[in-house]
């Protein structure tokens, strides 16, 4: 892996800027993956269709759980229409850019 992708996933997974929890979340969503243990929440606070906040929890490898944190930060802000229309490859684009 490439110096300076270890450093974004490193900086993401050491100082995650969206980790925690929304008590009042509209939306709330649980994943986990049974072969490797992870596991992620992601909480969504909406209004008018638009993501207000959003706050991922869980526990897993530096990947998983910056892989969360950089996905907060590209669908705050954006309609939950948006959110619907990103696909896997977007979101590894995103990730891996």
């Amino acid at each position: 892996m490439d110096d300076f992708y270890r450093e974004i996933i490193l900086e993401h997974y050491k100082h995650p800027a969206n980790r925690g929890s929304i008590p009042d979340a509209t939306i709330s969503h649980e994943e986990d993956n049974p072969l490797c243990g992870d596991r992620i929440r992601i909480d969504l606070l909406v209004k008018a269709e638009v993501v207000q906040d959003v706050k991922f929890s869980g526990q897993g490898c530096a990947i998983s759980q910056a892989s969360a944190d950089m996905l907060t930060e590209e669908i705050k802000g954006k309609t939950l229409d948006e959110v619907r229309k990103l696909d896997k490859q977007f979101i590894l684009i995103r990730v891996c850019n």
